[in-house]
């Protein structure tokens, strides 16, 4: 799940300061957990502790937000205590949406460059945003987002590569509707030209082939035009990302959770773990050690040698007439099966699978071996094709299987697109149900249901 800083030169890390980090927010290891960094910016040395109290008024605020509510395990978060010279957020008074000075024109020397005025005069960024990328490589190399917090009591923020806000009475909200840019990707939903296609804004207008159009006419969901050029639309007319004080309407929650997803497995640990050997005459307890939602909306599936078996927690007991001589696949698979989120076929675009091999000799001892992959399936339903895509490489031996519902093998044509992508064609299947098996180095690694339509 983590970003590899491979952009930044090792002189960045030489010329970084090393600052003071405080946890905000800890929900397992960085790992394992989308990491928050909060930076400050125009707080001395003498104003940390104010500065370490709104970093955390912020965190505890977005976790009272939907779906943040909901994945508040999947979360840790951090405060770097940014040092700067001198206290406050530049204003060079350049703004041209107002008659300026709206307030003090001021350039007080703060570590990052915060100011105002970056087009509007609300707008809070910086020039400097390589002095954040090297404060994140110093202080907190395994970040996922970055927001900054800049000491000004004056009304602003703005999003991008980081997002920015500030201290004002509206900073909680600041904070949650910039990061629906900076971390969901989303546009505003009130009129900006800056942007153009996002997950919340279009200029399809067509209710049936929208990329929201699983959600039209649930919870005020719809097509809307800008007034200000309606040939574009927003899906909401009430969002957060069009006012501060509402709740993200359900293409952005959407969204959201789909980020999440994207970033984080919900499988925090396993046993038995790798090389683990165990006695084939004994039962052997298998346990997968999930990141739960709340409330818990993931959904299990076990399976032995190809064959489903009843249970669906998270922990399963085989008994040793259940293996047979020799390799033996047992595999566990979870998806989040939340409401929240309203994608065909959601079951297989994110899901995670464990898998133990266990050597059962004649010795009486089975080697485990496991491995950890997560898995994207898309389209599904299908119509003429789909790809099952890897996180991770898959090796050069890998075959695809396709079984109908009477458990017969339909034979399929699929290649491998690059190293990490196989094409799968079922453009002549019949419409129907069909298990979807696929082995790497003989050993089965997925089994998902494919409908094709």
């Amino acid at each position: 799940m983590k970003k590899a800083l491979l952009f930044l030169f090792v002189s960045t890390f030489c010329f970084s300061q090393v600052f003071d980090v405080v946890p905000l927010l800890q929900s397992g290891s960085n790992d394992k957990r989308i990491n928050i960094a909060v930076l400050g910016d125009g707080f001395t040395a003498a104003q940390q502790t104010n500065f370490v109290s709104s970093a955390q008024s912020t965190i505890n605020y977005l976790f009272t937000k939907s779906p943040y509510s909901e994945y508040k395990n999947y979360f840790n978060a951090y405060g770097i205590k940014v040092i700067s010279a001198e206290t406050g957020v530049k204003h060079p008074g350049t703004a041209t949406d107002v008659t300026e000075p709206v307030i003090p024109v001021s350039n007080p020397n703060n570590y990052l460059g915060s100011s105002f005025d970056f087009g509007v005069h609300r707008c809070i960024y910086s020039n400097s945003t390589n002095k954040v990328a090297q404060v994140l490589a110093a202080n907190l190399p395994d970040y996922d987002i970055t927001y900054v917090l800049g000491n000004s009591t004056e009304y602003g923020g703005c999003g991008g590569t980081y997002a920015f806000a500030s201290l004002n009475a509206s900073a909680n909200e600041i904070v949650v509707h910039e990061l629906g840019h900076s971390f969901g990707k989303l546009a505003d939903e009130y009129w900006f030209s800056g942007t153009g296609e996002s997950p919340n804004k279009t200029q399809n207008s067509n209710p049936a082939t929208i990329k929201w159009k699983n959600w039209v006419g649930v919870n005020s969901v719809g097509v809307y035009p800008y007034t200000e050029s309606p040939s574009w639309f927003r899906p909401h007319q009430n969002c957060e990302m069009r006012y501060l004080d509402r709740q993200f309407c359900s293409v952005c929650k959407e969204q959201i959770i789909e980020r999440i997803h994207s970033l984080v497995s919900p499988v925090d640990s396993y046993t038995p773990v790798n090389s683990s050997s165990v006695s084939a005459n004994t039962n052997v307890i298998f346990t997968v050690n999930e990141i739960l939602p709340i409330p818990n909306t993931l959904v299990n599936s076990w399976t032995l040698n190809g064959t489903t078996l009843a249970s669906t927690s998270n922990s399963l007991t085989l008994t040793p007439s259940q293996l047979n001589n020799g390799n033996n696949t047992l595999l566990f698979s979870v998806t989040d099966n939340t409401t929240l989120v309203n994608v065909t076929g959601h079951s297989t675009v994110h899901f995670t699978n464990v898998s133990w091999t266990l050597n059962k000799s004649t010795l009486g001892t089975s080697e485990i071996k496991t491995a950890e992959r997560r898995f994207s399936i898309y389209p599904n339903p299908a119509n003429s094709e789909f790809y099952i895509k890897g996180k991770q490489d898959f090796s050069k031996n890998i075959k695809v299987f396709l079984y109908d519902a009477s458990g017969k093998l339909i034979p399929v044509k699929y290649e491998m697109k690059d190293s990490s992508t196989i094409f799968v064609d079922v453009n002549n299947l019949i419409i129907g149900t069909y298990t979807l098996s696929v082995t790497q180095d003989k050993e089965l690694i997925i089994s998902q249901k494919i409908i094709k339509e």
